[in-house]
Order: structure tokens, then C-alpha cells, then sequence
């Protein structure tokens, strides 16, 4: 019988059930999820006031930052508080499924008024996709489920320069004669998987398909007034313009960028462009991947689930650590 992961929540659409404490089947062998008592995959609780002489650093992210498939101490996060000192706390607001929407309202909700010397914001690359929609996929315990379970979310729109928060849907899926229709994000993401197997066995083939369709992935990184990413820049426009602490911005990239078969430039560009525009930092995570041979990058990820491996976010923890490093010194 499958445990439930998450429970409906009136700010995010969804949370992780608080104090949660099971066991996940997963491809990798499986995974602990462990929970706090504000319903996020942390072993620290978001006191508001931070230990003292402690530097205390907050991540805000999807799954890729709740670190699904792997467990919490082999998480970047984690890996991050081992390596920058002793003296650090990292707290983990990772939401899988979620989108940059929902991070903000995370934000808000638990982690703005609280005590905080650094912000990271791990935007995964197809968050932008993921802005767009109303139901989310999250994890399951069940290992003979096709697809991920949907979950309804709250999202923004864009109505001049001002976001419009819209609340979940409540209705399901548009359902089809096979059931619910996923979401186009997820629908995507799928066929990005599946290409990418397709070019282990016949190289070139991804690039050949990119080719013909005329685009790169995702494609609403190519233009500035793209209106998915005039979206997702005014949130995280506003997530910078609201913190109190200085904010660091990293984008994780999919496995097609860390692999080599889709190009990073569209969307580096655009987050370039917000950070000088809001005065954070940028980090690019790619070139500590870079460092290693393709054969050792397609080992960071999952075979069959395309999320960081053990070794994807310990490339995640050594790209990051150099950038850290300077905001440790007070």
C-alpha cells in the first residue's frame, strides 16, 4: 500500500505532511524523506531567530532542491552545510513539482520573516513551464504508478508589470478517453527523456530533432518578452526586491544541458540579464560538470528519472561552494 507524501495546503496548493518520516521506492534504491514541522524536507526547523554564531543560509527550489531519489545527506544542501563550516545552517525549502510561483509563496509564508544571512534561489530550468499551469506532479510511494500524481497549485499571472495570484483549480485535469492529461511541462520533459535515450543508441538524433523543429529547450528562455519568461522574471523580481539578505542565483540545468545535447545560452542570457538588472549573482552550475567527460555526466542522473543523482548534486555542491564561500566570511 503507498503512503501519501503531501497534504493540500492553503498558500503552496501543497506541502509535504509535517513530521513525515518514510520510506520512498525509487529507481535508485530508494529514498528517506523526513520531514519538519512546517512540511519541507529539512532536519532543521525554521526557528526566527537563527542559532547563535551561526551563518544561516536558505534554499528555495523544487525537487531538484528537495533532492528527490537520493537521501538528505546526499543532497547538495546538505553537502553545502558539510563543506562551507560548521558554523553554517542550511535550510531546505525545496517543493517538488512546484513552480517559481509557489517557491514565492513558500517564501513568504515561512521563510521572509525569519532570520536569514543568504537566499538561494535554485530555479530548475523548466520552472518556467511549470509557472504556467494549475495541477503539479509530485512524487508517489506507489512503484507501479505510470505517471507522478497531480496535485492542483495556486500560479500568477501577468496582468501590465503587476502578478495576479490565482488560486488552484478545482477541477481536475481535462480528462481524455486514458485519463487525465498531464501537464505540458511533464509532457515535455518526458519526450526530452526519451530523445536523449534515442541519441545513446543513434548519436546525433537529439541534435537532428532540435534541428528540425527550429528550437532549443525550453524554448521560452529565447526571447526577452517571451511571455512565459516575463512571467517567471517579474517572480523572481519579486522574490530579490523582497528579501532582506543578499540573494545568489542558480539556475540547475536539465540533464540535456549538463549532457551536452541542448544549449544553455538562451537561458543563461536571460537570467544574466535579471541578475545585473536586480544586482544578485548569477552562478552557472555547468562548467564544473563540464570538467568531467560525458560518461561521468550521464551518471548524474537517474537511468530513468531524470533528477541529480548522488554524483549530479555533488557537481551541484562543487559549483556552488567557491560562490558561497565569500558570503561566509561575516
Amino acid at each position: 500500500m503507498s503512503a501519501e507524501l503531501f497534504e493540500p495546503h492553503p498558500v503552496t496548493g501543497y506541502r509535504f505532511i509535517p513530521n513525515l518520516h518514510v520510506r520512498v521506492p525509487h529507481e535508485g534504491g530508494g529514498y528517506q524523506v523526513d520531514c519538519n514541522r512546517v512540511g519541507y524536507r529539512c532536519q532543521h526547523e525554521p526557528t526566527p531567530q537563527k542559532p547563535p554564531g551561526t551563518v544561516r543560509v536558505v534554499v528555495v527550489g523544487d525537487g531538484h532542491t528537495a533532492g528527490i531519489g537520493v537521501d538528505a545527506h546526499e543532497r547538495f544542501t546538505d553537502l553545502l552545510e558539510r563543506r562551507l563550516g560548521r558554523y553554517v545552517q542550511v535550510l531546505n525549502f525545496g517543493l517538488p513539482g512546484s513552480g517559481t510561483d509557489q517557491q514565492l509563496l513558500g517564501y513568504r509564508h515561512y521563510v521572509r520573516e525569519i532570520e536569514h544571512d543568504l537566499l538561494l534561489l535554485c530555479p530548475q530550468v523548466e520552472n518556467i513551464l511549470r509557472n504556467l499551469e494549475g495541477h503539479a506532479p509530485v512524487p508517489t510511494t506507489d512503484p507501479n504508478a505510470e505517471l507522478p500524481p497531480l496535485r492542483p497549485k495556486p500560479r500568477f499571472s501577468l496582468e501590465g508589470t503587476e502578478l495576479v495570484l490565482h488560486p488552484p483549480p478545482t477541477e481536475p485535469p481535462v480528462e481524455s478517453p486514458e485519463g487525465p492529461a498531464p501537464p505540458p511541462s511533464l509532457v515535455r520533459g518526458l519526450l526530452r527523456r526519451v530523445t536523449a535515450e534515442v541519441d545513446k543508441k543513434v548519436p546525433g538524433f537529439q541534435a537532428f530533432t532540435r534541428r528540425v523543429r527550429g528550437v532549443g529547450y525550453p524554448e521560452e528562455y529565447s526571447d526577452p518578452q517571451q511571455p512565459a519568461w516575463r512571467l517567471m522574471a517579474e517572480i523572481l523580481r519579486t522574490f530579490i526586491g523582497e528579501s532582506r539578505a543578499p540573494v545568489v542565483l542558480a539556475p540547475i540545468p536539465t540533464s540535456g544541458h549538463v549532457e551536452g545535447g541542448l544549449s544553455p545560452d538562451p537561458y543563461l542570457t536571460r537570467f544574466g540579464e535579471l541578475a545585473v538588472e536586480c544586482g544578485c549573482e548569477l552562478v552557472n552550475l555547468l562548467p564544473r560538470f563540464f570538467d568531467e567527460p560525458r560518461s561521468v555526466r550521464e551518471q548524474c542522473r537517474f537511468p530513468g528519472d531524470s533528477r541529480p543523482s548522488v554524483l549530479g548534486h555533488t557537481m551541484i555542491a562543487d559549483g556552488l561552494v567557491p560562490h558561497l564561500r565569500r558570503y561566509m566570511q561575516d
